[in-house]
């Protein structure tokens, strides 16, 4: 690789190191494979070489039955491919990697994460097929059928996936873990020492136990291997063999990424002060086993394990290096019980759990979130009947109707959220997935905060050639009405831009409520009841820079320089009837390199807050988007809901509709 092209890989790379330096990239680009230093081509050898090992368990679409160095420059090609796609799939989840010095740390990756890395690898295999079809095709020979992600074969679906599990294996091999800023900055090697000492020390009290014929406990499965002897582990710390000590130093690193997961950090308890205890519920229970599991099958995969149906040590194949969802609950009770040993680990080392603001969690994707309305309707159902126990002492026949009512109602609200659930899973089926938003413009953000789990508002993105079709929409209601609407909302634009093949925002909105207002209630009998939806609907031609924006009830707002400018929408949507020619107006702005646009639904700045229980209102947001200006998308996106939920939360407000607001910058 030489020129422009070489710079530009540099740059990716560049871009995810942690604390980058220049000699860390020039590792990677190296032509001789000495000193530690590998070439990309040696790295890309590195996955072919362990794909090969268990090929077996899946059907590759590659070639595996030659020597990597044998292959074909056009075979070699579709590994390094894989291997220069990564800094961007890794850049799309807020993932760096950094050198590491005597251990290599296990990364928290969710697999809903692998999967999305999967699908794109997919997705960009599928468009090589396409461009070869168009080739057979000319030559009057048949091209290749392609099926979506989801539905390949499991064999199939499984060689993408496990592609992206030897990501962070592959970079193990040449020096980098990778890792997120987040859980780094809340953690300091002091503490980590003293954790990993804890862990030893609480080792060797349950093998005394053990050995005085005490019941085992589970805490022993945290250190000590099955099939391994005990007297190896009971030395002193500093005495551990090196791979001993590296686990109670891994174990020790995550215990406070498990507990940022559930909203707290952890600090010495000051002097002549006496610790806060902490005290998990069920829900922060479930949220850590979840990440101990994730940690788990990193620990395994980073040292050469994969998945398989049947366990096999010497092929080094799990059954349990699987979604957390997907265990059997007796092995999601060993994670829960090694959750449960946390408090007392910072008791020993004199440490407490305090919290800390939503916002220095928001972006992990394996923490608790805020809670919807049905869920906090339980939570305060469950502190209702608790006080109402401690002013009046019931019979036990009353004390048995109250239980049985209470039992009722959590059956009823936890099926009402299980269809929320998976009305959600549906919705997140069809909104664009961050990796194609940051394909489309890689300096972006959505912040995305549904009221009730699913939402009425909607975005969408659409790359058409040089030019990329958006938009933040807000149909009536939320919930799973406003869903269903969103929904209708979607499916129409997605037929207005990808089928249609519209580019026009003007012709587009005449498609689309031209075609959408054949199913939306228009008050026809006096009920007071509309149905319909507001649009920001903007068109950017990326190589002029011109933007062309449309909009029905939502404005338009562009950062320039030190101003911020409003374009206001100047369509009506009583105008518009599907027997009707809807006018639809647009209107042409030739942006600046430097520029931030931003489409929002009117959930920000009507929500309501602050010291006199005001709405917040479209003028103060707008200063808050000039104020944040200079700041980067992802860091905006952070400031933003931190400002809302400061907002929200001064007089302890409910969230009373769907957030969206879209950034993106020039």
């Amino acid at each position: 690789m030489t020129g422009p092209s070489k710079n530009k890989e540099i740059q990716n790379w560049s871009e995810i190191i942690f604390n980058p330096d220049n000699s860390q990239i020039q590792d990677l680009y190296s032509k001789e494979t000495v000193d530690g230093k590998v070439s990309l081509e040696t790295l890309a050898e590195y996955f072919y070489a362990d794909i090969c090992r268990v090929q077996d368990l899946f059907t590759s679409p590659f070639t595996l039955n030659k020597d990597f160095r044998k292959l074909s420059k056009d075979e070699k090609q579709d590994w390094l491919v894989f291997v220069s796609r990564i800094p961007g799939k890794l850049k799309s989840l807020n993932l760096l990697i950094r050198n590491y010095k005597d251990f290599c740390r296990t990364c928290l990756i969710p697999y809903n994460e692998i999967e999305n890395m999967a699908k794109s690898d997919y997705d960009n295999y599928c468009g090589k097929l396409i461009d070869e079809r168009k080739i057979d095709e000319s030559k009057g020979r048949p091209g290749a059928n392609l099926v979506s992600f989801q539905d390949l074969k499991e064999k199939k679906r499984r060689f993408f996936i496990e592609m992206n599990h030897l990501i962070p294996v592959e970079l193990k091999k040449i020096g980098f873990e990778i890792i997120r800023s987040e859980e780094v900055a809340e953690i300091n090697e002091k503490m980590v020492n003293k954790l990993a000492r804890a862990i030893h020390s609480r080792y060797l009290h349950e093998i005394r136990k053990q050995q005085n014929g005490q019941e085992k406990n589970i805490y022993l499965s945290w250190i000590h291997k099955p099939g391994e002897g005990v007297s190896q582990n009971t030395s002193d710390f500093e005495d551990l063999d090196t791979e001993i000590k590296s686990s109670n130093l891994d174990n020790a690193y995550h215990i406070p990424a498990k507990l940022l997961s559930i909203g707290y950090k952890i600090r010495p308890v000051r002097k002549g002060f006496k610790p806060v205890a902490l005290h998990l519920n069920n829900e922060e229970v479930e949220t850590m086993a979840r990440v101990e599991h994730v940690r788990w099958c990193w620990d395994k995969i980073l040292k050469g394990w994969l998945y398989g149906n049947v366990k096999d040590s010497n092929k080094k194949i799990h059954s349990s290096i699987i979604p957390y969802e997907e265990l059997s609950e007796s092995e999601k009770e060993k994670d829960r019980e090694l959750v449960r040993l946390i408090p007392a680990l910072l008791q020993d080392i004199d440490y407490e759990a305090y919290p800390v603001n939503p916002d220095r969690i928001s972006r992990l994707p394996y923490a608790i979130k805020p809670h919807s309305s049905i869920n906090k309707i339980l939570e305060e159902t469950r502190q209702m009947n608790d006080q109402i126990r401690k002013m009046v002492k019931l019979s036990a026949r009353a004390e048995q109707m109250v239980s049985i009512r209470n039992s009722k109602i959590e059956e009823a609200i936890r099926e009402i959220e299980s269809s929320y659930n998976y009305a959600l899973h549906i919705q997140e089926t069809f909104l664009p997935d961050d990796f194609f938003v940051r394909e489309c413009f890689p300096d972006s953000f959505i912040l995305f905060k549904p009221k009730d789990i699913v939402s009425g508002d909607f975005y969408f993105f659409s790359k058409q050639d040089k030019r990329i079709i958006f938009a933040a929409a807000d149909c009536t209601g939320h919930g799973i009405p406003g869903a269903l609407l969103s929904t209708i909302g979607y499916g129409t634009l997605d037929q207005a831009v990808n089928e249609l093949e519209l580019v026009e925002p003007a012709e587009i909105l005449n498609h689309l409520y031209s075609r959408v207002h054949r199913f939306l209630r228009r008050d026809e009998d006096n009920t007071g009841l509309v149905d319909d939806l507001d649009i920001a609907l903007c068109a950017l031609d990326i190589e002029s820079n011109t933007l062309i924006y449309s909009g029905v009830g939502s404005p338009l707002y562009r950062v320039t320089g030190n101003e911020i400018i409003e374009y206001k929408p100047e369509n009506f949507i009583e105008e518009c009837s599907e027997k009707a020619e809807c006018r639809f107006t647009q209107e042409k702005i030739l942006l600046k390199p430097g520029d931030s646009v931003y489409l929002c639904s009117d959930g920000y700045s009507d929500q309501f807050g602050g010291k006199f229980h005001k709405k917040y209102q479209r003028n103060r947001f707008k200063n808050f988007l000039l104020n944040i200006r200079d700041f980067s998308m992802p860091e905006q996106s952070d400031m933003l809901y931190e400002e809302f939920e400061q907002w929200r939360e001064e007089n302890n407000e409910d969230q009373i509709d769907d957030i969206l607001v879209i950034g993106v910058k020039i």
